[in-house]
């Protein structure tokens, strides 16, 4: 029973873990749409034309 207990509690820091990862991965994605996003909003006017072929 001790030893089932053991494994239980690895699996429960394991499962902490995950979620602290995921919960840092979400926010550098959130950081990450947020400046695509800010370049998106930037005005035509200040954008370079695109080069002629």
């Amino acid at each position: 029973m001790e030893q089932y207990e053991k494994q239980l509690i690895r699996m429960e820091l394991q499962v902490g873990q995950l979620i602290r990862i995921v919960a840092g991965m979400n926010e550098r994605i959130n950081e990450l749409e947020e400046k695509e996003l800010a370049r998106k909003v930037v005005p035509i006017h200040i954008r370079r034309p695109a080069k002629p072929m």
